[in-house]
C-alpha cells in the first residue's frame, strides 16, 4: 500500500498522531480484542455488536479534551471511533459488517484514517486555541469550557456577557493571525518547567507536560492533535452567542466549514437582492419592512378574528352559556372576545387536522362551576386531555365523530345549566 509507513512493533503503543500528525495511514499489530456484548448504543444495523481493538502503534487520536475521537478503517473493518483507556492509548472502536468474521489478536492490518474528518478538527482545535488565547491577552477574558462540533467551535467564557464590540476585535484580530501564518509548536517539559510559563490555564496532568504553541499568540498545555500553521484555519468568525450558566457561549464557524458557510451567506444575499431589485446592501432593510408589513398583517387578522368570534358569541349565547362547533375561527379568538362578557359558559369544539381543539371558559357567576368536574364527567366523552387555569381552560382530543362532539356539547349545557347558580 501507498505511503504505509515502515512496520515497527514497539512497546507500548506507538501514538504516531504525535510525532506524526499529518501522517494519514500506517501498518499496525492487533494486540487486543474485546467483545462488546450487551451494548446497545453502539450495535451495527446487522446485529453484530461493536468491537474494542487496541493496536501496537497508531495513527488514531482518541476522543479528548473536547476533540472528537478519528474514524477511518483497520483493514477491511471500519472504525467509527477511537477512545482513550486509562493508560492513555488509543482503543479502537470497530464495527463488524455483515459476513465479516471478528479481527484477532497478531493481525497485521493497515490503520487509515478518515483524513477529512481529522484534518476539520485539526484546524478547529487550532483555532481555538488561537481565540481564546487572543481572548485572554487582549480583554481579559478566561475560557471555562470548550466544544468542537460538528457545525460549529463553541467556546464558553468566564463572562456573563462580552459586548459586540469586542467580539468584532477578536475575529478582524483573529484572521489577521490566520492570514500572518503563526507557526503551531510542540515543547515537551517538566511540570515545575511549564508551571514557570505562565499559561493562561492550570495544568491538570502530573509528570511531563506538552506544551502547544502558537508563535506570539497562545502556549497552553494540550494533548491534542493541531495543523502546522494558522494559515490552515482559513477563516474563522462569530456567527452567534448565548448565556449559559452566568457565562456567555460563543459559537464560531472556523475553516472550510467557515468558507462554505461565507459562500452560502454570500449568494443567499445576492440572490435575495435579485429578488428584491436592489442592491445587497438594502436587502436586510427590505426585509425588515416585509417583516413590519407582516407583523400588521397579523395584528389586523387577529383583530378580525376576535370581532367574528364575538359575532358568533353573541348569536350562540343563551342566558350566558353557549356551546357550539366552529370551524373557521381559531380558539384563541374566542378567549379575547370572551373578555367582552361578564358572565359566560363557554364550549368551543374546533377540528383541527387529525385532532380537535376544545375550550372552556367560566367567568362571572358561572366561575363557581367546578372545572375538575366537567373534566371528571364530560373530557372522557370525547377522549380529549388538558387542563388550564380560571377562567380559561383549553386542551385537545382525537375525537373527530361529529355525533360524538355534538353529545359532548349538549351535555355540557345541560350540566352548566343545571347548577344553582
Amino acid at each position: 500500500m501507498d505511503n504505509v509507513s515502515p512496520t515497527r512493533y514497539p512497546s507500548p503503543m506507538e501514538k504516531l498522531y504525535y510525532t506524526s500528525p499529518y501522517l494519514k495511514q500506517t501498518a499496525c499489530r492487533i494486540e487486543k480484542v474485546l467483545i462488546q456484548e450487551g451494548s446497545t448504543n453502539d450495535k451495527a444495523d446487522n446485529g453484530k455488536p461493536d468491537v474494542l481493538v487496541l493496536t501496537d502503534r497508531t495513527v488514531f487520536y482518541p476522543e479528548c479534551g473536547g476533540q472528537p475521537g478519528d474514524r477511518g478503517f483497520l483493514g477491511p473493518y471500519e472504525v467509527v471511533d477511537t477512545r482513550k483507556d486509562p493508560s492513555g492509548d488509543s482503543i479502537l472502536v470497530v464495527r463488524i459488517g455483515e459476513g465479516q468474521s471478528l479481527p484477532e489478536v497478531g493481525m497485521e492490518l493497515p490503520l487509515v484514517l478518515d483524513w477529512e474528518h481529522r484534518y476539520k478538527y485539526m484546524a478547529m482545535h487550532t483555532a481555538q486555541h488561537m481565540l481564546s488565547g487572543m481572548m485572554y491577552t487582549m480583554f481579559g477574558i478566561g475560557t471555562v469550557a470548550v466544544h468542537l462540533g460538528e457545525d460549529y467551535l463553541t467556546i464558553e467564557v468566564d463572562r456573563k456577557e462580552v459586548e459586540p464590540s469586542v467580539v468584532d476585535s477578536l475575529i478582524s484580530a483573529a484572521n489577521n493571525v490566520i492570514m500572518e501564518g503563526h507557526k503551531v509548536l510542540y515543547h515537551e517539559m517538566s511540570h515545575s518547567d511549564a508551571e514557570t510559563l505562565g499559561l493562561r490555564r492550570s495544568i491538570k496532568v502530573e509528570g511531563d507536560v506538552r506544551i502547544v504553541e502558537i508563535e506570539g499568540v497562545d502556549r497552553i498545555a494540550c494533548g491534542g492533535v493541531h495543523v502546522a500553521s494558522t494559515s490552515e484555519i482559513r477563516l474563522v468568525y462569530c456567527v452567534k452567542h448565548e448565556s449559559i450558566r452566568g457565562h456567555e457561549r460563543l459559537y464560531f464557524k472556523c475553516g472550510l466549514n467557515a468558507v462554505e458557510h461565507a459562500l452560502g451567506s454570500v449568494s443567499l444575499c445576492e440572490t435575495l437582492a435579485l429578488k428584491f431589485s436592489c442592491p445587497a446592501s438594502e436587502v436586510l432593510s427590505k426585509v425588515d419592512s416585509l417583516n413590519d408589513a407582516l407583523n400588521d398583517a397579523i395584528h389586523a387578522r387577529n383583530n378580525l378574528a376576535k370581532q367574528l368570534a364575538g359575532y358568533r358569541l353573541k348569536d350562540s349565547v343563551s342566558n350566558g352559556i353557549a356551546a357550539f362547533v366552529c370551524s373557521d375561527i381559531d380558539i384563541s379568538a374566542f378567549v379575547q372576545a370572551s373578555n367582552e362578557m361578564e358572565d359566560l359558559a363557554l364550549c368551543v369544539v374546533r377540528p383541527d387536522k387529525d385532532r380537535s381543539l376544545w375550550l372552556i371558559v367560566l367567568k362571572g357567576r358561572y366561575g363557581k362551576v367546578d372545572f375538575n368536574a366537567l373534566r371528571t364527567s364530560l373530557l372522557p366523552m370525547i377522549e380529549a386531555k388538558g387542563g388550564g387555569r380560571a377562567p380559561v381552560f383549553q386542551g385537545s382530543s382525537l375525537c373527530k365523530d361529529e355525533t360524538l362532539i355534538a353529545g359532548f356539547l349538549d351535555s355540557f349545557g345541560k350540566v352548566v345549566g343545571s347548577f344553582s347558580l
